[in-house]
């Protein structure tokens, strides 16, 4: 019987195929594979090496960054002296994502004065970034290979108990190092050997910002929250100020929006302090 030309080009499809890209003997194999290993490792380390798209640190210290970064120390100074007050009553105190990066440039970035920038834990170039609910926090990490943009994004939630302040709770939901996803729980050594050394870089940026004494009165609370947050436990939203007690009741954070009028509204976080009852 005579194959029709359709059947003929269907085998001959399936020949063609078949002998062209199969490997022919154990070695071909052997290259085959390397050169998949090959491949996958240099995806892997594109993923590593290229920082994520929406890392942007400031490097160029404008009059803006400055003018940022004082109306962020303004804002701080405020809310210090509102902490300062008797009764300050209830406190609402926001600061958008922009300020915050401006102080961190500032802070730990080559100012025009220095020559050499301030690098705590081996870490440079910090970034915050706020969307809904999660607050990634990232920076090139030094110890690493080729210096990658190592991050972390935390979610902050509130749990609120009948007849006791709301708790904090703050989980890591993601670890990468440049674009590529790494398990959570890689971070978590190392930032338990890093909070010995954790206390004087909070003091020191407190002390800049808002003062020694209140450096030296915060210090402590805000360590052990970071403790609790290593452990995975919730941690007291109370602050203790001059043998008083307020309460952080709401806390929003909010990425880049646009309003019902149609303005754009910058990244920014909120939160809302009362005096415990």
């Amino acid at each position: 019987m005579t194959p029709t030309p359709a059947s003929g080009r269907g085998r001959q499809g399936s020949l063609f195929s078949g002998r062209r890209y199969r490997p022919k003997s154990s070695t071909s194999w052997i290259l085959a594979v390397l050169i998949l290993i090959v491949l996958i490792c240099a995806a892997v380390v594109a993923l590593i090496i290229l920082p994520p798209s929406w890392y942007r640190p400031i490097h160029t210290m404008k009059d803006a960054v400055y003018n940022q970064a004082d109306h962020a120390q303004a804002s701080l100074m405020a809310l210090r002296n509102k902490l300062r007050k008797p009764d300050p009553g209830t406190i609402t105190w926001t600061i958008t994502q922009r300020e915050i990066n401006s102080l961190l440039a500032v802070a730990y970035g080559v100012d025009k004065k220095s020559k050499t920038p301030h690098n705590p834990g081996g870490l440079t170039d910090p970034f915050v970034r706020f969307t809904d609910n999660q607050i990634t926090f990232a920076a090139r990490d030094s110890q690493l290979p080729g210096d990658p943009v190592a991050s972390a994004g935390v979610n902050v939630r509130l749990i609120s108990t009948a007849g006791a302040p709301p708790q904090a709770h703050i989980t890591i939901n993601s670890l990468h190092a440049g674009d590529l996803p790494l398990p959570p729980s890689l971070l978590m050594d190392r930032l338990k050997t890093f909070l010995p050394r954790l206390a004087p870089v909070v003091e020191k940026i407190i002390d800049v910002y808002a003062g020694p004494q209140y450096a030296r009165l915060a210090t402590p609370q805000i360590v052990q929250s970071v403790a609790a947050i290593f452990s995975g436990k919730p941690f007291s939203t109370e602050l203790r100020l001059n043998h008083r007690k307020l309460v952080i009741d709401k806390l929003l954070i909010r990425g880049p929006s646009v309003d019902a009028s149609g303005h754009a509204q910058p990244a920014s976080l909120t939160f809302e302090l009362v005096p415990e009852p």
